[in-house]
């Protein structure tokens, strides 16, 4: 027998005697004697009438007798498939976590009942919860099917996955502990909680064996979604801790059963839980059917779902037990993901969730809703704005272009010393005239005038365009990531009428890194302003060394390789300052980016799937010659090679500008017959590690893919992530922050573990990096 199956039914106390009428009723029927032996090593128990045991296994019932150690009938099942299943393939079997002594045993169990019952008991308690994961786990009589491989039926395939891969595997790795809890939802007619808030342990993953068996949870009747999804959303916001992060597993293998056509009213529900709680929240629906089988609710409480901001998925494992497994280890990952954004890295403490949001679905109008005005008077003040300054690293003011007396934007009159002192033609013209003078009058040694002069000369303030200085907000947000919340932004003129661009405000979704003083929230932005502004440099440089490996190519080829190469670029934001109730806050605003939004790599490793879709192409050799008659580049120069990392010796004092390598960009020698557009995000990431040499990565690139008018591409992107080396001898990166999302070595090795070098990687003289090369 295989060591997998070790720990099915023994057999010593197997001896099987056979009556007559079950010989008589197998010799019928077909079935062999070996059939029962197997039925009862692997098969489903349940009591049967007159103290007997059922067992059922394979394509046949077994009713036996323990005891007389009799098999008294048996029969074909009428829930096997002939095509997957038991008739096919040994099911997984798991042994129990095995304790040193029944004493211990005992212990440990009481010892779970009474974290249960404690992490339950007060507020104070569900505070230290870290994690919430409700199963909703159908157990209709459909669920008795044996069709799945490698588990004994439908129902016992869903518990083995839980068992096995989302509490055994993740309590072997230390990902879960007695702070995450779990709760079981069994639905059927009605929803019966069977596991409560309950510590994830060794106890609980023997109650997930002991599931399995149909003589604990037999599949019955109908499964009904209604009160399954209305005893979730009970036990989900119980708990009123903001910083535990939440997780909703549904399993069904069909439509719901529900009286009447309740499917819109079960696709809301999903829709005002995500809501609530938007990215803390992961939903995940797994159907657990054949492919011909409806599951297009699942689908809609997926889509309505992500509307609101959940991070939900719909899994369709094939019928097979490790397709489950994968799915069910995906969904166990996604919730260490979720911890892990919701924990403070340097001191393990969860980190609290603003509840004050209001989220609005996706695609929702602009006119539904409500906005916020900031103007130049009343109770909600424009005080104004500030960018950033790459060579002074900090924010510079912008120049404000309102009347210095009565803050209007029209019919101004500009100081022509300074140039950034306004006065409006009314104000002008109504005895402030004097005063506008005044300014440039020099006191002792220096204006007023004087002053703001030195300022722009000095760096600390800009002229730059600004559509207005009264803004709307929408209270309601339309986004959720990371670290931050999006709301819609739009400039006002006089009249209160939309004007310029629509913007985006980010704020934070954690309570102690939102509101606090006025320098408090200014360093919170200071930290995105740096890494935005370091990623747009860096994409500057990729940008021009993509013009500089063209000369490399016949020159009949280069525009037309130019216009085929997408350009990298990232938003410029910048932050207002405002006054809302005589409260001082600023928010960072940038352009909205209008189009498909996706997320192309990550900061742990992640790839767009679209890349990986080229991979396995280029791996078949399907790969068609995108470029066109490139294969003869007529190459010139000599091949410069690898760029070296500095040795360890560099000079602590080296300058900013030694950061990032100045050597000329040129291809390797070969031939170039797969540049798509899906590899220049992977490209720009492996382009800033080599450039910065191994001092910096940007990675977690996300926005949105753009084919401008004159049929050049570009990529405009925003919210990067920027990874340091720790070891970074650069003296100025040092004292550099790049906030909670940079992980630093760790990132870089995790990047370099998914990523493939492609041609668009060997067009700009990229060298292959080993992940096992980069010591964490």
């Amino acid at each position: 027998m295989p060591a997998n199956y070790k720990y099915a039914r023994g057999t010593v106390d197997s001896t099987l005697f056979s009556a007559v009428h079950d010989r008589r009723r197998r010799e019928e029927r077909g079935i062999e004697k070996v059939d029962l032996q197997r039925a009862r090593r692997y098969g489903m128990k349940e009591p049967a009438k007159k103290g007997r045991e059922k067992y059922t296994y394979g394509g046949v019932v077994f009713i036996y007798d323990p005891k007389t150690k009799t098999a008294v009938t048996s029969y074909p099942s009428k829930d096997s498939s002939n095509k997957s299943g038991t008739k096919l393939t040994t099911p997984i079997m798991l042994a129990k976590h095995e304790f040193n002594c029944v004493a211990e045993r005992m212990d440990q169990q009481r010892h779970h009942e009474n974290m249960a019952r404690v992490l339950s008991a007060t507020p104070t308690m569900r505070a230290q919860w870290r994690s919430h994961s409700v199963l909703v786990v159908d157990m209709s009589g459909s669920m008795r099917n044996d069709d799945v491989n490698g588990a004994r039926c439908r129902s016992d395939g869903v518990w083995m996955a839980l068992a096995r891969d989302y509490v055994k595997d993740q309590l072997k790795k230390g990902l879960r502990n007695k702070h995450d809890l779990v709760t079981i939802i069994v639905m059927k007619e009605y929803a019966e909680v069977t596991v409560r808030c309950e510590p994830t342990t060794w106890v609980l993953y023997n109650k997930l064996i002991d599931m399995r068996e149909w003589s604990r949870l037999r599949p019955e009747g109908p499964g009904n979604y209604l009160p399954a999804i209305d005893k979730a959303e009970e036990l989900l916001t119980s708990n009123t801790n903001s910083g535990c992060a939440l997780s909703l597993l549904f399993f069904s293998d069909g439509k719901p059963s529900d009286p009447g056509d309740d499917r819109p009213v079960i696709v809301d529900k999903i829709g005002k839980l995500a809501s609530k709680f938007g990215r803390r929240l992961s939903i995940a629906c797994i159907g657990m059917a054949e492919e011909s089988e409806d599951f297009s609710t699942l689908n809609d409480m997926v889509t309505e779902a992500k509307q609101y901001g959940a991070q939900a998925t719909f899994g369709k494992p094939t019928l097979d037990a490790d397709s489950l497994s994968n799915i069910i280890t995906s969904l166990a990952s996604s919730l260490t993901t979720s911890k892990t954004e919701m924990t403070e890295l340097q001191t393990g403490k969860a980190k609290l969730l603003r509840m004050d949001i209001e989220r609005e679905k996706m695609n929702t109008p602009d006119d539904v809703g409500t906005w916020k005005k900031y103007t130049s008077d009343g109770s909600l003040l424009l005080n104004g704005y500030w960018a950033w300054k790459s060579f002074r690293n900090t924010f510079v003011k912008i120049v404000d272009k309102r009347c210095a007396f009565c803050w209007t934007e029209d019919l101004l009159i500009v100081c022509p010393g300074c140039k950034a002192y306004f006065i409006c033609a009314n104000c002008h013209g109504y005895g402030q005239a004097l005063e506008f003078k005044a300014h440039r009058k020099r006191n002792n040694r220096q204006s007023e005038c004087d002053k703001y002069l030195a300022v722009m000369r000095m760096g600390n303030a800009i002229e730059k365009d600004i559509p207005s200085f009264s803004i709307a907000v929408k209270d309601q947000i339309f986004g959720e990531g990371a670290e931050r919340i999006v709301r819609k932004v739009r400039f006002l003129d006089a009249d209160g009428n939309y004007v310029g661009p629509t913007m985006v405000a980010k704020e934070s979704r954690f309570i102690e890194s939102h509101g606090g003083t006025y320098e408090e929230q200014m360093n919170y932005h200071r930290e995105f302003m740096r890494t935005q502004d370091i990623a747009s440099d860096l994409a500057q440089k990729f940008n021009r060394s993509i013009l500089q490996v063209l000369k490399h190519f016949r020159r009949e080829d280069q525009q037309h390789l130019s216009r085929k190469l997408p350009r990298i670029e990232f938003i410029e934001p910048m932050v207002v300052e405002l006054t809302d109730g005589g409260a001082e806050k600023n928010v960072l605003i940038e352009q909205y980016l209008d189009g498909d939004y996706k997320k192309f790599n990550s900061n742990m490793g992640y790839v767009d799937e679209e890349v990986k879709k080229f991979e396995r192409l280029r791996h078949d050799q399907q790969v068609k010659n995108v470029v066109g008659k490139m294969n003869d580049l007529g190459l010139r120069g000599n091949y410069l090679g690898a760029i070296e990392e500095d040795s360890e010796e560099e000079d602590e004092n080296s300058s900013e500008e030694e950061i990032f390598d100045s050597t000329e960009a040129s291809p390797h020698q070969g031939t170039y017959n797969d540049l798509q557009d899906a590899y220049i995000p992977q490209t720009f990431s492996h382009y800033t590690y080599q450039r910065s040499k191994g001092q910096l990565m940007v990675v977690d690139l996300q926005g949105v893919f753009k084919v401008r008018s004159d049929g050049t591409k570009v990529y405009k992107l925003t919210d990067p992530v920027i990874h340091k080396h720790r070891r970074n001898r650069n003296r100025v990166m040092k004292k550099w922050s790049f906030g909670r999302t940079d992980r630093g070595e760790k990132g870089m090795r995790a990047f370099f573990e998914t990523h493939k070098c492609t041609d668009a990687c060997k067009l700009l003289g990229l060298t292959e990096v080993d992940a096992d090369d980069i010591v964490c």
